[in-house]
Formats: structure tokens, C-alpha cells, sequence
């Protein structure tokens, strides 16, 4: 996984506000309806959406900091990452660690890794860790097995079921039902204890969880973001609406006068995560004139408009 202040393009000490004008810019730029089509755009948006879902929240960030990409595995219990440290620290230095397995997530954003780092990845990340010279001791535990899955924007708002097959180290496949939490975010991390490689303990299994972009629909942060078209007439007229929303259909108050390109915010109708205060929605208008050609809408609008110039003050 790419470092996360890499996929933003600012150092480990840039502040909120720093962060926040990075990914506006580079979601701007990035943004599948600007790139239509356009593979390496829409995993780079998602990449930027990632690093600034966790580098914005300061607990987070902080985690990630001390611990690198293992504190973003779901489960991941910092106290207990702390404790190995400090036994590492007081342990003999003839005895280390020895990798007999692929890592589950390879690189930590740290090219001086430890010891204790990579102790601290196959304990949080998988793969198999034996004592150098020495011979195991009591049950053998089963590894870890990692795994990818792909979710549309609306099952990870809502939350879905999926189905994973799993291919144990015996050779049996297996399918297992996977509940995806609602609101999980791109590049979110799943842990189920338990249901890796058999061992005694059996092994855990860890997927990241990918959300594939929406035509109409963005995410930023806990908040969403859509266009909603509306007719000149409902524009100029105000009043309700009806708009669907991920949630279902709600009515919406234009304010008469209403513009192109301004937007309204619909409180708690944006992301609802379990167990956190929920998003916003914010609505942008597209509002769309009547097709040409009609000659008595076009008296009207010139008698109306007689003697208005909407950019007499613009200057340069």
C-alpha cells in the first residue's frame, strides 16, 4: 500500500487544512466523471479518498503514524502492538525473528524496519513466525490469509452480505458469508478471527475491502455529494422538490431564486456509520433550460430581463 501522505502529495507534518486543500485538489483532478474511462484516474482518486479518510481524523492519523499501514487492519489493538515493543526491547538480542511466509501487507511505509516490525506485521498481518534455532513448541497456529473484496458505493453505504471462497492449506474450498459494515470506506480493513489457515489457534482472515466509484454520487469523508437537475421554472419558482437520495426519496425546499451550481445541505443523509453521527448530503443544482425555439418564451425573458446585464461588474 502506498504511503498515505505520498497518495496526497504533502509531509508527515502538514496540517489539517493542508491536508484538506490536497485532496480537494487532487480528488478534483482525479474524479471518474472528469475521467471517464480512465482506470489509473480512478485508483488514484481512490487512493487520495483513502489516505485523507485517515490521516484527517487525528486518532487515526496518530495511530498510523506510530504504527504504519498495521494500524488500519480492523482489530488493530495499539495497546497490545505497544506491549510486544517492549518485550522486543528487553528480550535477548540472539534471538530473533524469521520469515518462512509471504507478508499479508508487505510494506509498513518504513524502509529501517525492525525486528519488532515485522514481529508486529505477522502478528496483526499474517504469515508464520518461528524462534531462529529453536523448535516450536505446543500446537501450531494457523496463518493468516489475505484477501480482496469489491463492493458497490451503495452496499457500503448501506452495508451487504458477500460471499468469499476461501481455499484452505488442505486444498477444500469453502465459501463464507462476509458482512460488510455499513459505511465502510475504500481500502477499509476486515478481520474475521478464526477462519484462516488451520492451526491451533486457526488462523485469522483479512481482506481489504475496495468500493467501486458512482456516476452520480461522491464520497468526502462522512459526507456525500450529488447533482440533482431542476427546470428553469423550479429554479425561479422555489418550493419542494422530490429528490432520491441513497436513503430513498425526499422533498427538498428550493429557495426561489435558486441558481445553477448552488448547493444545499440535507442533514444526516449522507454516510451512516454504525455507531457514528451520520454525514451530510449535500445537493448541488444543475438547473436546465427549456429547449430553444420557443419564441414566446422568448419575448417574455427579454421583456423581463430588459436593461440587466449580469456582468456589468466584472472586471479583471
Amino acid at each position: 500500500m502506498k504511503d498515505l501522505y505520498a497518495s496526497l502529495g504533502v509531509p508527515r507534518t502538514a496540517t489539517a487544512e493542508e491536508l484538506k486543500k490536497a485532496y480537494r485538489t487532487l480528488t478534483k483532478k482525479f474524479h471518474p466523471d472528469k475521467n471517464p474511462g480512465n482506470k489509473q484516474a480512478e485508483e488514484r482518486f481512490k487512493d487520495v479518498s483513502t489516505a485523507y479518510e485517515v490521516l484527517s481524523d487525528p486518532q487515526r492519523r496518530a495511530l498510523y503514524d506510530e504504527f504504519g499501514e498495521m494500524s488500519l487492519t480492523q482489530g488493530f489493538d495499539p495497546d497490545r502492538a505497544r506491549a510486544y515493543k517492549q518485550a522486543q526491547s528487553r528480550a535477548s538480542s540472539s534471538s530473533r525473528f524469521v520469515d518462512h511466509d509471504t507478508d499479508v501487507f508487505e510494506d509498513l511505509g518504513d524502509p529501517r524496519q525492525t525486528q519488532f516490525d515485522d514481529f508486529l506485521s505477522r502478528l496483526f498481518g499474517g504469515g508464520r513466525v518461528r524462534a531462529e534455532g529453536g523448535t516450536r513448541r505446543g500446537p501450531r497456529p494457523g496463518v493468516d490469509i489475505a484477501g480482496e473484496i469489491r463492493v458497490s458505493l451503495l452496499d457500503a453505504l448501506h452495508g451487504v452480505t458477500v460471499p468469499v471462497r476461501i481455499e484452505g492449506d488442505d486444498g477444500e474450498a469453502r465459501t463464507l458469508d462476509v458482512k460488510v459494515p455499513q459505511g465502510i470506506a475504500d481500502g477499509g480493513k476486515l478481520r474475521l478471527r478464526g477462519q484462516g489457515g488451520s492451526g491451533n489457534p486457526a488462523g485469522d482472515l483479512l481482506l481489504t475491502v475496495h468500493v467501486d466509484a458512482h456516476p452520480r454520487l461522491e464520497r468526502d469523508g462522512n459526507d456525500l455529494r450529488m447533482s440533482v437537475p431542476v427546470t428553469a421554472f423550479e429554479a425561479y419558482r422555489g418550493g419542494p422538490i422530490d429528490v432520491r437520495t441513497p436513503w430513498g426519496q425526499v422533498t427538498v425546499k428550493l429557495p426561489a431564486g435558486a441558481q445553477n451550481g448552488q448547493t444545499l445541505r440535507l442533514r444526516s443523509h449522507g454516510v451512516r456509520p454504525a455507531g457514528k453521527p451520520a454525514g451530510d448530503l449535500m445537493v448541488t443544482l444543475d438547473v436546465r433550460m427549456p429547449p430553444a425555439g420557443n419564441q414566446r418564451l422568448l419575448d417574455a425573458l427579454a421583456e423581463l430581463q430588459a436593461g440587466q446585464d449580469p456582468r456589468q461588474n466584472q472586471s479583471f
